[in-house]
């Protein structure tokens, strides 16, 4: 009786092409943003798939003196817009925080994994969350009066609000989270498949040719 190598040969693939699947999906991560926010007086913290649309609430504060820590799970190969919609109840208003993303799947506007409030990598505006945004105004680093030094907060981060501080009660704040696209390592396909290659060599050696 003569066993062909077909059925073998196409057992091999399957296997091959399963261990890649496996290897994708594990290489794929969840990835953790982390917030620290002072808002003079309170916020709001969202996280969206869309520019346009407020998003899914994940934190909220109403003391400017409190750097409020919050954190919400990213999917791998998703972008996001972090969305903060602060309000202010007297005198000046602004915005200061830091925020960190674990992981390399995703990245902020400065291509970074770590942000500060800044007027480079921040939009805003006093109308909503509706993609049509503008600059902000820079109303110093951490440390300036009338808030004085967070100490949760890094120095070089800076307050920042939606034009005027002082007459505009409202600002909605924007910054993109992209995916990043991971390519899995040429050396983790090739010792897999190699590894198979092998595994069917001795499998063939261990079923031997009979005749009848």
């Amino acid at each position: 009786m003569i066993i062909s190598n077909k059925k073998t040969r196409t057992t091999t693939i399957q296997a091959l092409v399963a261990m890649l699947a496996i290897a994708g999906s594990s290489a794929a991560s969840a990835t953790l943003l982390t917030t620290e926010i002072n808002i003079d007086n309170g916020f709001s913290a969202y996280i969206s798939t869309s520019d346009s649309t407020a998003g899914t609430l994940f934190g909220s504060g109403n003391n400017w003196q409190i750097s409020y820590n919050n954190s919400v799970t990213l999917n791998s190969g998703v972008d996001y817009y972090l969305h903060i919609y602060g309000y202010d109840q007297g005198g000046i208003a602004g915005f200061l925080g830091e925020f960190n993303l674990t992981g390399s799947d995703h990245q902020f506007a400065n291509n970074l994994t770590s942000l500060l409030t800044n007027t480079t990598d921040w939009v805003g505006n006093i109308s909503g969350f509706n993609g049509a945004y503008g600059t902000l105004t820079d109303l110093g680093a951490n440390g300036v009066g009338p808030w004085g030094t967070q100490s949760a907060i890094p120095s070089s981060a800076h307050w920042i609000w939606s034009g005027d501080a002082t007459n505009n009660n409202v600002s909605y704040f924007s910054t993109k989270i992209s995916a990043v696209q991971t390519v899995p390592e040429p050396e983790s396909i090739s010792l897999v498949g190699l590894g198979l290659f092998f595994a069917s060599l001795r499998r063939r050696k261990l079923v031997s040719p009979k005749s009848n």
